[in-house]
């Protein structure tokens, strides 16, 4: 049951950011991702069995609005990602300064950091998404993207072998953005497949990380694994129409 909610949530996850970037809305986009990146916060440190949940929720959701809202700005310049870097080493700070704030002896000290900065880069990677417009695959690449995610983790559900089921997500994932690349951009479909193709790989290899941690746990913790490959995949998806386009 866990397994089945997770899936459709990150297909309405990848769905509200592509019907967001269609209503061409720079700020609208920026708020899907962002939405996506608060259910990752609130869930995170549940998945992780974290033990300051609160803090590190406040550090991811800080950090993945920051990169949301810094998307809309970056937009135009001609390197977009460099002011990730910087962005990327304050997160790395404010990690630590989440554990300088913590009380009653710091317990966990180590796996409370090292859980809080995977969060933290993931939610950060989720601003790729409102950079991927901007590209020459344009908006196409927006709703492939989207595609490869929703089917990759649709087709994580179905019911074959553990041995084989990433594999087959993978396969369904790629087929389906690859469908969707030729639909909307047939003459140059490259570009666009080569993301979705990209995408599916991502959210197969980290759908297979995370869902041995979802099992018995609670609905947010759940929807986190939701939310973290559609985030994981907004910088990998606009790295490649970038490169390739």
């Amino acid at each position: 049951m866990t397994a089945v909610l997770g899936a459709f949530a990150s297909a309405a996850f990848a769905g509200l950011i592509v019907v967001a970037g269609y209503a061409a809305s720079p700020s609208l986009l920026a708020g899907a991702v962002a939405l996506s990146v608060l259910v990752l916060a609130v869930g995170w440190g549940a998945l992780l069995d974290l033990p300051s949940r609160r803090g590190t929720a406040l550090v991811i959701l800080l950090v993945g609005c920051g990169g949301a809202a810094l998307a809309v700005k970056a937009a135009n310049m001609t390197r977009p990602l460099a002011p990730y870097a910087a962005l990327l080493a304050g997160a790395v700070l404010l990690a630590f300064v989440h554990e300088l704030a913590r009380r009653g002896g710091r317990k966990d000290l180590v796996e409370s950091v090292t859980g809080t900065l995977p969060g933290e880069a993931l939610a950060l990677l989720g601003g790729g998404w409102a950079l991927l417009p901007g590209t020459k695959a344009g908006l196409p690449a927006l709703a492939v993207a989207a595609a490869a995610v929703a089917a990759t983790r649709l087709g994580a559900l179905a019911p074959v072998p553990p041995q084989v089921a990433g594999w087959v997500s993978l396969a369904v994932g790629a087929g389906a953005g690859t469908a969707t690349a030729l639909v909307l951009d047939p003459r140059h479909p490259l570009p666009v497949i080569a993301v979705a193709a990209t995408v599916a790989c991502v959210v197969a290899g980290l759908d297979r990380l995370l869902v041995t941690l979802s099992d018995r746990r609670a609905v947010h913790a759940v929807l986190a694994t939701a939310a973290a490959p559609v985030l994981a995949v907004g910088t990998v998806g606009y790295a490649v129409a970038r490169l390739i386009g």
